[in-house]
């Protein structure tokens, strides 16, 4: 099987520079994120849960058996995983170029030293690593995959493991948690004397594939595999049902989560194990679980590819909010089975677009690319990652969010918590900022040919060191302006004889496109340019104006909103207090299609970007008239159906970068999608 190289290692050759957009960002999660979220650890009980001592919290909604609950899981259940992705993202840091800046970094190691010691304590005899299963519920442990996340924790564990063996060259994690993964082998798999389980929440899937690339033990590809192809499986020695029915039957468990629709396979798509996986043809149910499925299917690669392809074109083309968010339905924090239903709010039937989900979309995208460029994947990666992702944390570092509405509605604000019961993003979020440079390019190097592939995905200030055979080095410079301006400079160097094949995207929002050195399309999204100089410095210039986007015809939203380049932009009540105090969340405010908005340097929290204010003069910002509270009205070719006041030219619609919202204070209410204004139905006076 073809290993390509995981972000999780190849960020090790990128250097950020810590001057530029991302460097900064990068230096505030270095420096204050990840000790933020330690002590929310320590605070929470996670932190030192792997003692095996009672907590108080294992007295809310306690397991018997693992048997379900309809009040939701126990909040403690997930604590495994929060550690593991804390080790995991600190070992990032401190082993990239952010360690040299960052000021807990002996801290941090003592920390992860702790908590790898008391892990490697609390395993059992057989392997075995639960917290809940061993202190609360014993006789639950292996009898409710579906809803425990036994799995699910071990594949955030084994993913802390596999970085803090890259970042320390220790065995200790690593080899703890490779006999965890034996335990599971020797437990599931497709032997009749197997149970044919698989993961409730996808995680150990591509955990275990990460793992293959460091061990290339045969059995770890091998189980991997089998978690792919048994998911959504009909058996007979299941009464012919998938793994999920016949395991609530066994433990005669009638009852299900409040997420779930039925016990019956039509239920199960909250798990996406309605179907096997080659037979799903729309991507359905809990967002995050189904892209982390769809990042160990395209891992994988063959078939398997196949299907992350289509599952994520799917999520791309249907069901994404034009931020890069993911999922609708706030009750199961998953996508609705309607192709564009996309409300923007509570009072629009929904709208939850969790964190977690697009930095799983990321992992996916950044899998797809791993086997070929393709410039729809690496333009929604982008976009996720500039708007979703960011968006998921304040500038401060001290605050994060879960859910991420287009528009809060009736008493919502959009603020971010210090931490959650269930705290899956502020860790996910900082692991993603650490590995940050291997989301930004894939290198390859053909030693026979003397060829270095380069594929850029991201436009990022930084240097890659690309290691050649007999111990030479090429390397790469790249110097953007990105997101704020479409000015990137590349300087490429290697030994002579060697020639550079290199990919660079051409983004499908940018104009005027320029590049100072020879290129061809081999790839939609991409330019492809061959450099035989042994030192050669090239630029690639666009232009980034501001857009109006206009949202799919089915998704029954006449509503445009506001993009430049990746940037999606949002009101919020802090910049337009009066207006929003008039016209509370601006549920009436409109915006027409020829609205210009002129730019303008800003700074949040230290941060330099651009926002945008609509332009002073008439004809830039409207609100929409109610005729009557009557609920249907006549309409005619005199008394159009909607009625728009075009509002002075002292109101002005001013707006920010939608992840940089909720960092100022105010009354916290937010719009990115506004009524689209019709200059042909004005009210006339």
């Amino acid at each position: 099987m073809d290993i390509r190289p995981h972000p999780q290692t190849s960020y090790e050759s990128t250097v950020i520079n810590p001057n530029s957009f991302y460097g900064k960002l990068r230096s505030l999660y270095a420096n204050t994120v990840l000790r933020t979220q330690l002590d929310q650890m320590k605070k929470q009980g996670s932190y030192e849960a792997f003692n095996l001592k009672w907590h108080p919290v294992y007295d809310i909604r306690r397991l018997s058996g693992a048997r379900a609950r309809m009040d939701a899981t126990p909040p403690s259940l997930f604590w495994e995983s929060d550690v593991g992705k804390w080790i995991e993202a600190a070992c990032y840091f401190l082993s990239s170029s952010a360690k040299d800046s960052c000021s807990h970094a002996d801290e941090f190691k003592t920390a992860i030293q702790e908590l790898v010691d008391m892990i490697e304590k609390a395993q059992h005899e057989d392997g075995y690593l639960n917290i809940y299963f061993t202190v609360v519920d014993p006789e639950g442990r292996f009898r409710n995959l579906r809803d425990m996340h036994e799995m699910y924790n071990a594949g955030h564990l084994l993913e802390g493991a596999l970085a803090h063996h890259h970042y320390t060259g220790s065995r200790q994690f690593i080899d703890v948690m490779i006999k965890n993964v034996d335990c599971f082998i020797k437990h599931f798999g497709s032997e009749p004397d197997q149970l044919h389980g698989y993961p409730g929440h996808p995680e150990l899937e591509l955990a275990t594939m990460r793992l293959y690339a460091v061990t290339k033990d045969p059995k770890h590809l091998a189980f991997a595999k089998y978690l792919l192809s048994a998911r959504g499986v009909k058996r007979d020695d299941q009464d012919g049902k998938t793994y999920f029915v016949h395991e609530a039957d066994t433990r005669k468990d009638l009852i299900h989560g409040l997420t779930m629709d039925g016990l019956d396979d039509r239920g199960q798509t909250y798990n996406q194990s309605h179907l096997p996986l080659h037979d799903q043809n729309a991507i359905l149910g809990h967002s995050v679980r189904a892209f982390y499925l769809t990042t160990a299917a395209a891992d994988f690669g063959g078939p398997y590819l196949d299907d992350a392809k289509r599952l994520f074109n799917d999520a791309v083309d249907n069901k994404m909010y034009v931020t890069g968010g993911f999922g609708t339905e706030p009750r199961f924090e998953g996508f609705s089975p309607i192709p564009h239903h996309l409300p923007q709010s509570t009072g629009e039937g929904g709208c939850y677009a969790e964190t977690c989900a697009s930095i799983a979309a990321m992992m996916t995208g950044e899998r797809i690319l791993s086997h070929a460029v393709d410039g729809k994947v690496r333009d929604a990666m982008e976009l996720c990652l500039h708007n979703a992702v960011l968006g998921g944390g304040s500038l401060d570092g001290k605050g994060f969010s879960y859910a991420n509405k287009m528009a809060t509605y009736g008493d919502e604000v959009a603020t971010r918590a210090d931490w959650f019961v269930v705290c899956c993003c502020p860790p996910n979020l900082s692991r993603t900022l650490g590995m940050l440079g291997g989301y930004t390019w894939s290198a390859k190097v053909d030693g026979a040919q003397k060829v270095i592939k380069l594929d850029v995905y991201l436009f990022v200030s930084a240097t890659r060191t690309i290691s050649l055979p007999d111990g030479q080095k090429a390397k790469v410079i790249m110097k953007s302006e990105m997101p704020w301006s479409g000015q990137t400079h590349w300087t490429v160097e290697a030994p002579e004889g060697w020639i550079w094949e290199i990919q660079i995207p051409k983004p499908d929002y940018a104009e005027d496109v320029v590049v100072t050195t020879p290129t061809s399309v081999l790839a939609p999204g991409f330019l492809s340019l061959r450099i035989a100089a042994s030192k050669e410095t090239f630029t690639m210039t666009f232009q980034m104006f501001v857009q109006l986007l206009s949202p799919h015809p089915d998704t029954h939203q006449d509503t445009l909103s506001v993009a430049r380049g990746p940037i999606v932009y949002v009101a919020e009540s802090v910049d337009n207090a009066e207006l929003e105090e008039r016209y509370p969340h601006f549920e009436k405010i409109g915006i027409s299609q020829s609205t210009i908005f002129d730019q303008h340097q800003i700074e949040i929290d230290g941060l330099p970007m651009v926002g945008l204010t609509s332009s002073s003069k008439e004809g830039s910002v409207y609100v929409l008239r109610q005729e009557s509270g009557a609920a249907y009205r006549a309409v005619n070719s005199k008394a159009p159906a909607r009625i728009w006041e075009c509002l002075p030219n002292t109101t002005t619609l001013t707006l920010v970068p939608w992840f940089a919202r909720a960092n100022r204070g105010g009354a916290g209410h937010v719009r990115t999608g506004f009524l689209r204004a019709d200059e042909n139905s004005l009210y006339k006076k």
